[in-house]
């Protein structure tokens, strides 16, 4: 018997919910990943950054360039390990992925009104979630990047003193919180998971299976055949 395809009110509903499910489990699991990823400790972070004479060096090794008219020179570089790059990739990815629970208007999401009752203790941090979404990772509205430029005067033999730029990053985004504040938004999303998503989910899946067991066949019969055909990434990179 072939696969039918159901786009009723309440189907729809379901396959909302099915979404929804994915990703909130999807960013429950990065959060925890971004937990396991070890961060080195202020010692070996210090060890890794270039001393001041290293950042002196750079900055002179531009000189010449500057001297023919001005150059810009990046003084400081990234200097994560592939860990903590990672775990900056999986907050964001976690972040971005919870927040899409709330704030997508193609398709069924959730209201911040769930979080009353049992869930009343955890608003606070949904709170906290979507200002890093809206503040710093979407819009960076915080202000939490920021690079200097200095000016430096060289002695041109054709001009005399001609100032020149010298462009460093001073504080680089990818913030991630501590590790226990990532178990913590696991968790949360897990709580959500398990008093929201999942109640709702299964009672929309009820409440079709008893729609189309009043359906008759022949109206079964006649809808659409299944199919899915998954959208490309080559559509949109």
């Amino acid at each position: 018997m072939a696969l039918k395809h159901v786009a009723t009110k309440l189907a729809k509903q379901l396959s909302g919910y099915a979404l929804l499910k994915f990703d909130m489990e999807y960013a429950a699991r990065v959060f925890g990943l971004a937990a396991e990823c070890e961060d080195r400790t202020v010692e070996q972070v210090q060890a890794d950054h270039p001393s001041a004479d290293e950042r002196m060096q750079a900055l002179w090794a531009f000189e010449p360039i500057l001297r023919r008219g001005g150059g810009v020179a990046q003084m400081d570089s990234d200097t994560r390990n592939t860990d903590e790059a990672i775990k900056c990739a999986l907050f964001e990815a976690g972040v971005i992925t919870y927040a899409r629970c709330f704030v997508s208007s193609a398709r069924t999401r959730l209201s911040k009104d769930i979080f009353r009752g049992s869930l009343a203790a955890a608003k606070e941090l949904h709170r906290k979630v979507m200002d890093a979404r809206n503040r710093h990772i979407a819009h960076s509205e915080l202000k939490m990047e920021r690079s200097i430029v200095g000016c430096q005067l060289v002695v041109d033999p054709m001009y005399g003193e001609r100032p020149n730029l010298v462009a460093g990053v001073v504080v680089a985004r990818r913030h991630v919180p501590p590790d226990q504040r990532l178990e913590e938004l696991q968790a949360h999303c897990i709580l959500i998971l398990e008093q929201v998503i999942y109640p709702k989910f299964m009672e929309a899946g009820r409440s079709l299976r008893e729609d189309l067991l009043r359906m008759p066949s022949a109206q079964i019969d006649a809808l659409p055949d299944f199919a899915s055909v998954p959208p490309s990434l080559e559509d949109l990179i």
